[in-house]
């Protein structure tokens, strides 16, 4: 796997996906790169090739299978992206962006004649009751990925800005 990632993240280098000054090698504590199993419903953070966390995941796009398309198609990207900023947000704890759209992807809509969506991303439940309903619907988002509230804040400080993310199907 470790190989394997290597591999991806010279590609990406190469073909200018991910920009030469993010942090590719990380901190002990912190996570080189995180996959996500839309099938599966986890999200992994791996550190130094061995498995930091996992966490339930807890809600995709409304129509979570199949990879993003479009804006609105409430479906969750599939493919090799990178965290490019991260924020509190009032409504959802805290958010980890996803790099999605890239140049691909932007350029599959405009061959389509459609706009790509954006504001992709991991967060947190919204909390209190809305949150416990959000929780026994596990299509609810626009495409982004949702964890628990206590996830989001661990995954916040141990992933850093630029580490990549593998959403698989």
């Amino acid at each position: 796997m470790r190989s394997l990632f290597s591999f991806l993240v010279s590609c990406l280098l190469l073909a200018g996906c991910v920009p030469a000054s993010s942090p590719l090698e990380k901190a002990a504590v912190q996570a080189d790169y995180v996959v996500v199993e839309k099938s599966g419903r986890s999200v992994t953070l791996w550190s130094g090739g061995k498995i930091l966390r996992t966490y339930p995941l807890l809600s995709l796009g409304s129509s979570p299978f199949g990879h993003k398309q479009q804006e609105w198609d409430g479906k969750t990207p599939e493919g090799l992206y990178y965290i490019d900023g991260k924020h509190a947000s009032e409504k959802f704890q805290k958010f980890l962006n996803i790099s999605y759209p890239n140049k691909q992807d932007i350029a599959s809509a405009k061959a389509r004649g459609v706009k790509p969506g954006g504001n992709v991303g991991i967060h947190g439940d919204k909390g209190g009751v809305s949150g416990f309903f959000d929780r026994m619907n596990p299509q609810w988002t626009q495409g982004c990925i949702t964890v628990r509230n206590d996830a989001i804040e661990e995954m916040y400080a141990l992933v850093p800005v630029g580490t990549l993310i593998l959403i698989r199907p």
